[in-house]
């Protein structure tokens, strides 16, 4: 027999399930991760994250720095945050903080402390077992994941905290190429910066290593920091932007933190602290070196748009490459700065470029990514037909999803619709 509901339980049901179902999506979104959809998906620009960075100090205690730089930092300290030592600490886009205990070679879980409601707990996420001292230091890329590395880099796990498992990126038995264990025999810290690579530095020497985060893992480039600066030893690297929006190069002591700066080769104290009353400094997270305001394209005046100054993975606009609305034949207009690119890639003719298009935010997402891939490759078929092998030109359409700008007239916006190349093999 049915039973005839009334229609205002019907309707009240329906409402219920919809509020669930809205609830559900807004848990999820408050992870401060990158979503589906998001209008900022494949960017590297974190939704959630403040400027606010910490150090962990080995029995465990936490501080919290914010403005670190001139006269007007502040520093709060937390307390024993962790209930065990620690040397591995990473902070989410989501602005909580992640530690591991020290010199723990079994199976370990991640902590996880929440500063602003003041309250921590062992999370679901298990760091595997491992045969190379212990998890000695943390990171975040620009989506958000968090990374942890062993004492001499051996291992590097990943974990996406929308997942239940890590995701194990190397272990005892993967080589990187381009890597030797004794790099790292007296330890190794590190952290991501804006590429998504890894930058490695020596707990005992002046060495930097970086590493990109694809699937080969390969060291692409290493220098060394002045001596002279008597910075040697440090417990962790960090890049963090200031107020003045300066990016600024963070080296921890086992006594504070200092800054270094590549141009004035030097360094000064930021924060000193009590050893004898806190525990030595191990390690620093922060995650406000990924650009948060519009993303920061080079855009070459000179003559030259490719030199031996160039970065790998650098971006560098065209300029001038016009297409009519909505069409991938490029119009006269876009030849003398392609006859440019030309040039230089005769130039140096081992140079291997990456052509990405972009469209403006309007329209159907997936046309865009279309439309953009096609316009590209009209710029690739252009620099093949004047003498430039196709081995040498990869393309990407990325249609709307890296805008310069979001707001704003559509004179502005139009700077959106463009067309930038990566330098993928370099001159040296």
């Amino acid at each position: 027999m049915k039973v005839k509901r009334p229609l205002k339980y019907v309707i009240g049901l329906f409402i219920g399930i919809m509020l669930l179902g809205n609830f559900a999506t807004l848990s999820q979104q408050r992870d401060g991760l990158r979503q589906k959809g998001d209008r900022y998906e494949n960017t590297g620009i974190p939704n959630n994250c403040d400027d606010k960075i910490y150090g962990v100090t080995l029995n465990g205690n936490v501080i919290e720095i914010e403005n670190i730089e001139g006269n007007s930092k502040v520093m709060k300290q937390l307390g024993i945050v962790f209930p065990f030592k620690c040397n591995a600490l990473a902070k989410g886009v989501n602005n909580k903080i992640y530690g591991v205990k020290a010199d723990e070679q079994s199976k370990t879980p991640i902590y996880e402390y929440n500063p602003k409601a003041a309250q921590g707990n062992v999370s679901k996420w298990v760091l595997p077992s491992h045969n190379d001292g212990g998890w000695i230091s943390g990171a975040v890329d620009s989506k958000g994941k968090l990374y942890f590395i062993t004492t001499t880099m051996e291992n590097l796990v990943r974990v996406d905290i929308r997942k239940g498992e890590p995701d194990v990126m190397w272990s005892d038995n993967m080589s990187v190429s381009g890597w030797k264990k004794d790099n790292c025999s007296a330890g190794c810290n590190f952290f991501i910066n804006q590429k998504d690579e890894l930058v490695v530095k020596e707990n005992k020497g002046n060495n930097l290593w970086y590493i990109p985060l694809n699937e080969r893992f390969t060291v692409s480039k290493s220098e060394i920091i002045n001596s002279a600066t008597e910075i040697n030893p440090s417990n962790d690297i960090l890049e963090y932007y200031n107020t003045n929006g300066n990016l600024m190069t963070l080296l921890l002591r086992r006594d504070g933190i200092s800054y270094y700066s590549n141009k004035k080769a030097d360094t000064f104290s930021l924060i000193k602290i009590d050893t004898l009353k806190m525990g030595i400094l191990t390690d620093l997270a922060g995650c406000n070196n990924f650009i948060k305001k519009e993303e920061k394209v080079v855009e070459e005046d000179k003559d030259e748009l490719i030199t031996a100054s160039t970065n790998v993975n650098e971006s560098i606009r065209l300029k001038n490459i016009l297409f009519q609305l909505g069409e991938s034949e490029l119009m006269p207009e876009s030849f003398s700065e392609l006859n440019r690119l030309v040039k230089q890639l005769k130039k140096y003719p081992q140079v291997e470029i990456l052509l990405e298009g972009h469209t403006d935010i309007t329209g159907d997402a997936v046309e865009n990514i279309k439309l953009s891939l096609e316009r590209v490759n009209s710029c690739k078929k252009y620099l093949v037909n004047k003498g430039i092998e196709s081995r040498r030109i990869q393309t990407k359409g990325l249609g709307s999803a890296k805008p310069l700008k979001r707001t704003g007239s559509e004179k502005e916006r139009e700077i959106n619709r463009r067309v930038e190349f990566k330098v993928i093999k370099g001159i040296g």
